[in-house]
């Protein structure tokens, strides 16, 4: 009498007659095997650069004043200054402070935006603009300036949005943020930002914190702007 073949066959697969057979199995078995460990290796790489991104430490420290300036047809744009963290600014003091006279000249500030600053284009400037559900990247910049403050230096250019009044949500949100986690921003503690706006729209605005990432670990300032028009 023939006995009942399982309808699961952990070593091969089973026929009608019941017997099992086993040939060509062990080559499936260990390409399914290489998939899940590759599968793995992808996962567990996947992760280590996640953990990596958020426990990243930043090397610049830049604290953020912000004017944002609205005309009668809208949002004209923003202006920012960005002071910089001593270290940091020493070095910059050290490099382009050719003649040593304690200031930048107009050669030497030319020289800082082509060398230090023209290349945040590719990272929007560090800069975004949430109107509603859109974002707005920053692709151009204008007015670039950089002084020496002290011991450190402190860059201001302003970002020209030109949106109109049909074209903007009644929230706005502003903030810098560096996703390499290298620049570390905050807004300054005195006046962080000023707003500029026509007598007949009510503005409200402040500082808020929230957090980027998968992971939720990485918090960061942003300033939120409400207006009402009369």
């Amino acid at each position: 009498m023939l006995g009942v073949c399982p309808r699961v066959c952990v070593s091969g697969f089973c026929n009608r007659a019941g017997a099992i057979h086993t040939a060509g199995m062990s080559s499936v078995w260990n390409k399914f095997a290489k998939i899940i460990r590759m599968e793995l290796l992808i996962a567990a790489g996947l992760l280590m650069a996640a953990l990596q991104t958020a426990q990243a430490h930043p090397h610049v420290f830049i604290d953020a004043h912000l004017d944002v300036q609205f005309s009668a047809d809208g949002l004209s744009g923003i202006r920012v200054e960005w002071i910089f963290d001593t270290m940091f600014g020493s070095s910059l003091i050290a490099d382009y402070d050719r003649n040593k006279n304690g200031r930048f000249d107009p050669q030497e500030i030319a020289l800082i935006e082509k060398q230090a600053f023209s290349n945040l284009v590719n990272f929007n400037y560090f800069t975004y603009l949430i109107n509603g559900d859109r974002r707005h990247d920053v692709r151009q910049v204008s007015d670039f300036k950089a002084s020496i403050i002290g011991k450190t230096v402190l860059y201001a250019f302003f970002i020209s949005f030109a949106l109109t009044w049909d074209e903007i949500d009644t929230t706005l949100v502003i903030g810098f943020f560096d996703k390499t986690n290298y620049c570390d921003f905050k807004f300054v503690a005195d006046k962080p930002f000023s707003v500029s706006a026509q007598p007949d729209i009510d503005i409200s605005a402040k500082i808020v914190n929230t957090k980027d990432g998968w992971l939720r670990s990485r918090a960061f300032e942003e300033l939120r702007i409400q207006y009402k028009r009369r």
